[in-house]
C-alpha cells in the first residue's frame, strides 16, 4: 500500500512540475513585391551638316542660304549617344557652316540638360580657337511627337561667341526656362521646323596663315535625370507639364 502510495505521489509531484500545455496554431503571411527600375536613355538621334555643297538645297531655301555659298569639307558624325565629332576642313573668314543635330528622350525618365563641352582633338589649334558659334533650340517637352511652343530663335545671335561660351549661354538658357524633355520627348539645336542647329563661323580677323588648314574637335552634351527627389521640385515650376506659356524668343 505504501508503495502504490508513493507512486500516486511522484506522479502528481511530475505533472504539477510539467504544467498546462496549449497548442497554438500559426501561420506567416508572406507579400511579394517586385521593383522595376526606369532607364535614362537620352541620345543623339540625327547629325548633319549644311554648306555650300549642297547648292540646290541652299537656293531651295527662303531665304536662299547665302552665308554656305563657299563653304565644303565638313564632316559631322555620332561618336555615340552623347557625343558628335566635327571637323572643318575648308573654312574661310566670314565663312558659315551649320550641323544640325537631335537628341530623343528613349528612356523612361524625364531629362535635362546639365552641360556641354567642346574638346579640341586635333588639327590647327589656334583655328579652333577663331571659331565662332551661335546656338538656339526646339524641343517636343511632352513627347506627344509634336514641336511645342517652345522656340527660341537666335538669342545669342549677337555677338558670335566663342565656341565654349556659345555652349554654356545655351545650357544656361535652358535652365533659366526649366527645360525637361519627357520620354519621347526631343531636343533640337535650332529653330523653325528645320532640323536644329549650331552655327559656326570663322571669325573674320583669320589671316592667310590659316589658309588649307584643318581642325577637329569634339561636343559632349551631358543630361541627367529631371531632379533627384521629383517631390522636392514641384510640378508648377517643371517645364514639362506645359503649365509654363511658350517662349517664341529672348532678347
Amino acid at each position: 500500500m505504501k508503495k502504490t502510495k508513493l507512486i500516486a505521489l511522484t506522479m502528481v509531484v511530475a505533472i504539477m512540475m510539467m504544467g498546462a500545455g496549449y497548442a497554438i496554431w500559426s501561420d506567416q503571411v508572406f507579400l511579394t513585391t517586385k521593383v522595376s527600375t526606369g532607364n535614362f536613355d537620352m541620345t543623339i538621334d540625327k547629325i548633319t551638316t549644311r554648306t555650300g555643297d549642297n547648292e540646290k538645297q541652299n537656293e531651295q531655301h527662303n531665304p536662299m542660304w547665302h552665308s554656305y555659298d563657299w563653304t565644303n569639307l565638313v564632316r559631322a558624325e555620332k561618336l555615340n549617344a552623347n557625343e558628335a565629332i566635327v571637323e572643318f576642313s575648308d573654312m574661310y573668314p566670314g565663312g558659315v557652316v551649320q550641323v544640325d543635330m537631335t537628341m530623343v528622350n528613349n528612356g523612361s525618365i524625364p531629362a535635362v540638360l546639365k552641360d556641354v563641352k567642346v574638346e579640341y582633338l586635333s588639327g590647327n589649334q589656334e583655328l579652333f580657337n577663331l571659331l565662332r558659334a551661335q546656338t538656339s533650340w526646339k524641343a517636343d517637352i511632352d513627347g506627344d511627337g509634336d514641336q511645342d511652343a517652345w522656340q527660341h530663335v537666335e538669342w545669342n545671335k549677337d555677338p558670335w561667341y566663342k565656341l565654349p561660351a556659345a555652349l554654356k549661354a545655351l545650357v544656361a538658357n535652358t535652365k533659366s526656362n526649366n527645360l525637361v524633355i519627357e520620354p519621347n520627348g526631343w531636343f533640337a539645336l535650332g529653330d523653325g521646323t528645320e532640323d536644329g542647329c549650331i552655327k559656326f563661323k570663322l571669325d573674320p580677323s583669320a589671316g592667310n596663315e590659316f589658309q588649307k588648314q584643318a581642325v577637329r574637335f569634339k561636343i559632349t552634351f551631358d543630361w541627367e535625370q529631371w531632379a533627384s527627389d521629383p517631390n522636392a521640385n514641384g510640378y508648377d515650376n517643371y517645364g514639362g507639364d506645359g503649365e509654363i506659356p511658350g517662349i517664341v524668343g529672348q532678347e
